[in-house]
């Protein structure tokens, strides 16, 4: 039996989930993370990505289930209407043409593109406890 790739297969925006990764480990204040200093603690920002990644799989693919490409351009949608002010300055560009022409995200390549952004800003620290952010990687996984 074949399975769809997933995106992290594809594609993963590991610049800027490194960022996020390098200024979370520097947080010093206000969470249990940092009562102890493990050696080799993984930032919770690059676990969120890859997760997200590894478990959404790449509509691009031939393979990929409709129902989840639907569900996918439901939420990127609603992101690029009703959520664009919690987007990172490197997502928004997407999103206000998105926005613009929603049926953008026909194209398979662009709906990927939208969920390696989303996957991106989510990495953030500050964005981990966002109620939209946790609501859409809910219903994407």
């Amino acid at each position: 039996m074949t399975y769809p790739k997933r995106l992290i297969e594809v594609d993963l925006p590991i610049r800027r989930i490194s960022d996020h990764a390098r200024r979370e480990k520097s947080i010093r204040h206000g969470h249990i993370s940092t009562l102890h200093i493990w050696w080799a603690r993984r930032p919770l920002a690059a676990c969120r990505a890859v997760i997200c990644a590894a478990l959404w799989p790449d509509p691009a693919d031939n393979l990929c289930p409709d129902s989840f490409r639907q569900a996918a351009r439901h939420w990127m949608t609603r992101w690029s209407k009703d959520y664009l002010g919690k987007l990172s300055p490197q997502s928004y560009s997407r999103f206000i043409a998105i926005q613009k022409k929603p049926e953008r995200l026909d194209d398979n390549e662009e709906l990927r593109g939208a969920l390696l952004d989303f996957i991106a800003d989510f990495a953030n620290w500050d964005n981990s406890t966002v109620r939209e952010y946790l609501e859409t990687s809910r219903a994407l996984t």
